[in-house]
């Protein structure tokens, strides 16, 4: 929206909250902040579709507002131009637009409207943006998602964002060989550093900056700040995992209390544990004043903002939608919220136990000898792969493990072979080394890839389980 409207001449400010001061979305502090600079109308992005009384609060002081959003609706929304594709009445097609969608919607319509100041190429040049917040969101990458996100790698390779290029190289990829994968888990993570350890301000500044000398000193400052980031997130991910061992927790909804666990990573950490122990997950931490803030991620087929719903009268504030939410609350409410989830997805469990096991579907099985560039090109023309549109997971069984070489800070990847094919498990390498080490026979799942490296290409094989 900044360069959209910067190329209408409008002037425009924006405003991002501070999660640890804040939390998400509107609030009156600063929407009177945001009055005091003479503000008349205020555009919202991925926020606001609930934020009925913020809204009314932002017209009393005479200002507009146009939300646009992708989050899930209460029967209470905003009364204004609302913008979202889930509300019941919206014809639009494509439901699963990220936020970042959303927002890019709106800038075709304003092109539409003004084919004159605005040209098509001048969404395109944007497409960059909306292709990085589609992956990060975790939306569906298929239908129009996946197009725009198609679309959007093609322009991160083409280096004509500066700031972003050199945010690239600095993570150590390669400029102009840019995939999803790489988008998910290194640029997303680079950019998101800024407003989990600072302020997300530094984001905005190295995709819209114009000097060299700002691009360098906000790229280096998302690099330190990752970096800060993965460190304190490891030590609240085992803090989170020794209580849950030494509670020998049953129970089908875990909710971690974390006082010490920095806000900024609670959201990934749940993630990390419902990935690991393939439950919903809720951290909380303490925000002062006897409140409490979660953040949770949950399980594919259990709908965390319905289940939150049913709690409502429990928090002060909450969002989110079926995989992840975000509340505030009254410590003293936090034992009845617990009770409260585990009952219910006990209940679902009771209904279906099998939405509860971690399960991997395998698309076909092959020979490791089948692995071979010709069908591994092949697999590359369907990129971009994503959520609810995976890479083909491949099976190869009775194969004879050899070589293990562990890898990483705390030896938690390892690279070995299977019947001669270049294998490699990111995280897990623990789990498995009897398999390794002695040798015997076992079936792998993963997906083959090529790795290319200073001008040479191998074929190595992404294990994400054996047994």
């Amino acid at each position: 929206m900044i360069e959209i409207l910067g190329k209408l001449n409008a002037d425009l400010s924006y405003y991002i909250p501070s999660r640890f001061e804040e939390g998400y979305g509107l609030n009156q502090e600063a929407i009177a902040k945001i009055k005091d600079r003479g503000t008349h109308l205020i555009i919202t992005i991925d926020c606001g579709s609930v934020s009925y009384d913020e809204v009314e609060y932002a017209k009393e002081l005479g200002m507009d507002v146009i939300v646009t959003d992708h989050h899930n609706l209460n029967d209470k929304p905003a009364s204004c131009l609302l913008i979202n594709p889930k509300q019941e009445d919206c014809p639009y097609p494509e439901k699963g637009l990220s936020g970042c969608g959303v927002a890019f919607k709106l800038a075709q319509a304003l092109q539409r409207k003004l084919p004159k100041k605005l040209t098509k190429a001048d969404l395109n040049k944007m497409l960059d943006l909306v292709a990085i917040a589609t992956v990060g969101d975790i939306v569906p990458l298929t239908g129009e998602n996946r197009t725009m996100v198609k679309y959007g790698i093609r322009m991160i390779n083409s280096g004509k964002r500066s700031g972003l290029s050199m945010l690239i190289k600095g993570a150590g990829l390669k400029d102009g060989e840019i995939n999803s994968e790489n988008i998910a888990y290194v640029i997303v993570p680079h950019l998101n550093a800024a407003g989990r350890m600072l302020s997300a301000r530094t984001g905005v500044k190295l995709l819209t900056a114009d000097t060299e000398q700002e691009w360098k000193e906000a790229a280096d400052c998302l690099l330190e700040n990752n970096r800060e980031r993965k460190r304190i997130q490891d030590i609240a991910f085992e803090e989170a995992v020794a209580q849950i061992d030494e509670c020998g927790c049953q129970e089908r909804f875990l909710i971690l209390d974390l006082p010490n666990a920095h806000e900024g990573i609670t959201g990934i950490v749940a993630g990390k544990i419902k990935d690991k122990y393939n439950l919903p997950t809720i951290i909380v931490t303490p925000t002062g004043e006897n409140k409490l803030k979660g953040t949770g991620r949950s399980i594919e087929g259990l709908d965390l903002y319905e289940m939150l719903s049913a709690c409502s009268h429990l928090f002060d504030k909450f969002g989110g939608h079926a995989g992840a939410c975000g509340f505030t609350m009254d410590s003293a409410n936090l034992q009845v919220l617990r009770e409260a989830l585990c009952t219910s997805a006990e209940s679902r469990y009771r209904t279906d136990p099998l939405l509860f096991q971690s399960r991997l579907n395998i698309d076909i099985e092959l020979e490791a000898e089948e692995l071979k560039y010709e069908l591994i090109s092949c697999i590359e023309k369907f990129e971009p792969y994503g959520h609810k549109n995976s890479k083909p997971i491949i099976a190869i069984r009775g194969v004879s493990l050899s070589g293990p070489c562990y890898m990483g800070d705390r030896q938690q990847h390892v690279r070995f072979y299977a019947d001669g094919v270049s294998c490699i498990l990111f995280n897990r390498a623990d789990e498995f080394r009897e398999y390794y080490e002695q040798g015997r026979p076992v079936d792998i799942a993963g997906y083959p890839e090529i790795n290319r490296w200073n001008g040479s290409e191998k074929i190595q094989f992404m294990v994400i389980d054996l047994r």
